[in-house]
């Protein structure tokens, strides 16, 4: 029922962003001080009518292999599901839900981190601070969702 729900709820958020505002599809690559190029590719994107100030975008990230990423937060709720590799994935301040592909849900508080593998799904509400690193020799690939602030960063590299 959990696996269900969390598909039903990726599939709103793509069909709400085909259908609301505008949508563009582009290639960015993040370069941090701490990683190699991420790959942070924008399927679709919108400013819809309901969230007024935000953007919600559809996104895949490609993550190298032996990368970490910087500690960082995004200004607003972003979901995530793996869809190839592992990514190590630690919580500096608040906390964020782990639903496992078998539908079991964890909560990861200040400090704790888990290995998040292929179907494994992740809720990052606003601000939270946390950081992933891909410690394999294989690119971890990661699609997300997620409902930003559109006056701010996507990414806030803390200090």
């Amino acid at each position: 029922m959990k696996i269900l729900l969390s598909r039903c709820l990726f599939v709103f958020l793509s069909i709400v962003l085909m259908n609301h505002g505008s949508m563009a599809k582009s290639q960015e690559t993040i370069n941090t001080n701490y990683s190699r190029d991420v790959t942070r590719e924008v399927l679709a994107s919108g400013y819809p009518d309901e969230a007024s100030g935000y953007i919600l975008e559809l996104v895949r990230y490609i993550i190298p292999p032996d990368v970490l990423l910087p500690i960082h937060s995004h200004p607003g709720m972003q979901l995530g599901r793996i869809e190839s590799g592992i990514l190590l994935y630690k919580v500096v301040k608040g906390e964020a839900k782990i639903m496992r592909k078998n539908g079991l849900i964890e909560i990861l508080k200040d400090g704790q981190e888990t290995l998040l593998t292929q179907g494994d799904s992740l809720i990052e509400p606003g601000y939270m601070v946390h950081y992933g690193q891909n410690k394999t020799s294989e690119p971890v690939i990661i699609l997300s969702s997620s409902l930003l602030k559109s006056n701010e960063p996507k990414t806030i590299i803390e200090p």
